[in-house]
């Protein structure tokens, strides 16, 4: 016989069943909250650092002021990751911004449309 015999999962689970979801204690409750917020906390922390890896190793540090906006207004943003990208390549000029608004409130009256006229011959096709 060993001296110190493994437990099995059901047996620990059992334990913990009777400490505490028998007995109808608000701990179990308490453990998950802090088993979320340790997975979330991990997975931020990761993905945070994960993303300016990328970033700072796609950028050397620029010797000037001017040049970083050379760099990533008159290229677009290249080497930024793909929201970042986006977002160096909106236009800053309030004309340009209007004009940007106008195009995608076109675009979007555009989409409506062709999801209304796809919903119209769908129901139409259902009545036969």
């Amino acid at each position: 016989r060993r001296p110190n015999p493994p437990q099995s999962r059901v047996a620990t689970m059992e334990a913990y069943r009777r400490a505490f979801i028998a007995t109808g204690s608000f701990e179990p409750v308490k453990h998950v909250m802090a088993g979320v917020f340790l997975v979330a906390f991990g997975m931020e922390h990761y993905f945070h650092h994960k993303y300016h890896a990328h970033a700072e190793a796609a950028h050397a540090v620029p010797e000037t002021p001017g040049a970083a906006m050379e760099k990533h207004g008159s290229m677009g943003g290249a080497g930024l990751p793909p929201a970042a990208a986006a977002a160096a390549a909106l236009p800053t000029n309030p004309d340009d911004m209007m004009e940007e608004i106008k195009n995608l409130r076109d675009e979007l009256a555009s989409m409506r449309n062709a999801i209304r006229v796809a919903a119209e011959a769908g129901n139409a096709g259902g009545k036969k």
